[in-house]
């Protein structure tokens, strides 16, 4: 189905209107939505409004909800969580001018349409901000709240969410299985991908959850329950109490390069001392050969989408992880064949210095180089406007994101808007809808958007970007845009391959998981997930590469805009 139409908007400023006609996809509404949103807040969002000033917000915001009730943006919400959401947020909105201006009953008017929309995530505000004190006690607020919280228990899982203990019952973990299974059975969006027989895999690990004897262990197998969908967004995590088990981690880090596994970084100067350096070759772990060790005790309990980011979180995030308490006995090789046992605490990162920023930028001789090594903080985009007079001034530009696990599309989208000048598509996606009349799944379905280009900054020299195995999620949603729109080349190894949209919930004992409800594809149904996006000149890493200090990649990138 077609998403992008012409409808005609009105556009609010103070005292002035205009009627302006704007094509519309599901993003562009939902700034449009939040636009109006924004305007609202101009009169109302300061110290003792009056009434006069939150009746103009209101009127604002009453345009918003007729924006949103049009039939085209009801339509395009269908295939958007992001703007489905919006109405619920404009009538929370409006609900706050009516009680700054003491329209009580007109309030609790819009708290009930809030409560049809079926908004619960504000449960805590309405029971705790001041400003809703003087409806606290009215009946009308008091049964709306309790048919928020209602829903709230339907779906937020709040009776599941018990207490830790050293060992749960048998009921519990009869139930936290259960959860992931109905979650995922309604709500996965990459079945297709992990080829399984769910309801028999359901049963089998009941009977595995039964024969656990702590919580911990409980938690080691509800993680390779979820392991068998084979999903890099679909995880579970154990209770705060088990993170020192689970997770803690010598301070160093490690990598498969050429079937074997060295140390490429080190953060402890009494380990530098002990002569582990970048290129020294783990040969075991507790006495067994290392890679015997990653597939038998780190890959069953590792979620992921394809066989490089399964090595990479098996060798590289959760090799050394494991209880803070008890030290791993390595055996290490030198370059020079040195090889000698040592005992290494986990210790964790605590002495990292120099930690990777988000992002920064150098020159490279006329060559710019700009590494981004997540999308997880709006101050991305701030800094990367900053840098652009920089980036501008020279004549070609590296953009190395081969270690960008990911976070917002948004900030990676942002800065491809200043590689173009005009708009480009974002990811195709889709996200799973049950049909209890038919037992079955149909999709939603979302086409590609287009991102309009920044408009007031423009690069068009030649760019090329850096990629790898741990490039992720939001990383390889920018790494699809970029691609699809024929920028640059895409230089050193295939992507992780896997992005969507996973959701939180939580699982008895103070454990939680997620489970990925959307996926994403090229804008022409180019498949990525699963797959992983193959760049156009591979460079692998060597042994001798990684002793030598060199970085092959950065140098293929540099050859080919220096030509």
């Amino acid at each position: 189905m077609k998403h992008s139409l012409i409808i005609l908007v009105l556009l609010s400023s103070i005292g002035l209107k205009t009627r302006a006609q704007v094509a519309v996809t599901p993003g562009q509404a939902y700034e449009n939505a939040q636009n109006m949103r924004a305007e609202a807040r101009k009169f109302y969002d300061k110290d003792k409004p009056i009434k006069s000033e939150c009746d103009s917000g209101i009127a604002v915001l009453s345009r918003a909800i007729s924006y949103l009730d049009k039939p085209q943006v009801t339509e395009l919400a269908q295939g958007s969580l992001y703007l489905k959401g919006r109405k619920s947020d404009v009538y929370y909105d409006m609900m706050i001018c009516y009680t700054l201006s003491n329209q009580y009953d007109k309030a609790l008017d819009v708290f009930e349409k809030i409560s049809k929309e079926g908004d619960y995530y504000r449960i805590s505000s309405y029971e705790t901000d001041s400003l809703f004190i003087p409806m606290r006690s009215n009946p009308r607020f008091q049964a709306t709240l309790k048919g928020l919280k209602l829903r709230r228990a339907l779906w937020k899982d709040e009776s599941l969410k018990t207490t830790y203990r050293d060992n749960l019952s048998d009921a519990e973990k009869a139930a936290g299985l259960s959860i992931l299974w109905s979650q995922a059975k309604y709500n996965f969006a990459n079945f297709n991908l992990s080829g399984i027989d769910w309801d028999k895999t359901y049963l089998d690990y009941l009977a595995l959850v039964k024969n656990t004897t702590s919580t911990a262990q409980y938690y080691k197998v509800l993680q390779q329950f979820y392991a068998q969908l084979k999903d890099g967004h679909s995880n579970v995590y154990p209770p705060k109490e088990l993170f020192a088990a689970f997770y803690t981690r010598p301070p160093f880090r490690t990598e498969l390069i050429e079937g074997r596994v060295f140390v490429t970084q080190i953060f402890s100067d009494s380990l530098k001392n002990a002569g582990i350096t970048p290129g020294t070759e783990i040969l075991s772990i507790d006495g067994q050969p290392v890679l015997t060790y990653g597939k038998t005790q780190v890959a069953p309990y590792q979620s992921s989408s394809t066989p490089q980011d399964m090595d990479i979180r098996t060798y590289t995030y959760a090799l050394l992880a494991g209880p803070a308490t008890s030290p791993i006995r390595l055996q290490l090789r030198s370059s020079k064949g040195k090889t000698w046992q040592q005992d290494v605490a986990r210790t964790g990162y605590r002495d990292v210095k120099n930690a990777s920023p988000s992002i920064e930028f150098k020159q490279i001789g006329q060559i710019g180089y700009l590494t981004v090594n997540n999308f997880e903080d709006e101050k991305i985009m701030k800094q990367f406007d900053s840098l652009f007079t920089q980036i501008s001034a020279t004549k070609g530009l590296i953009i190395d994101i081969r270690n960008n696990g990911g976070g917002s599309s948004g900030i990676g989208y942002h800065i491809i808007a200043s590689l173009t000048n005009k708009p480009f598509k974002t990811s195709y996606s889709k996200t799973p809808r049950y049909i209890p009349s038919i037992n079955g799944i149909q999709w939603n379905e979302n086409t590609a958007e287009d991102w309009d280009a920044n408009g007031k900054q423009y690069y068009d020299k030649p760019v090329v970007v850096l990629i790898s195995a741990r490039t992720f999620s939001a990383a390889e949603d920018f790494t699809v845009a970029f691609d699809y729109m024929k920028r640059g080349k895409l230089i050193g190894q295939t992507t992780g391959g896997s992005t969507g949209q996973p959701f939180n919930f939580s699982l008895p004992g103070g454990g939680s998981a997620r489970i990925c409800s959307k996926h994403d594809a090229y804008p022409d149904g180019k498949e990525f997930v699963g797959v992983g996006i193959a760049p156009d000149v591979m460079v692998t890493k060597t042994v001798k590469d990684l002793r030598n200090g060199k970085d092959a990649a950065l140098e293929n990138a540099l050859r080919l805009l220096n030509k």
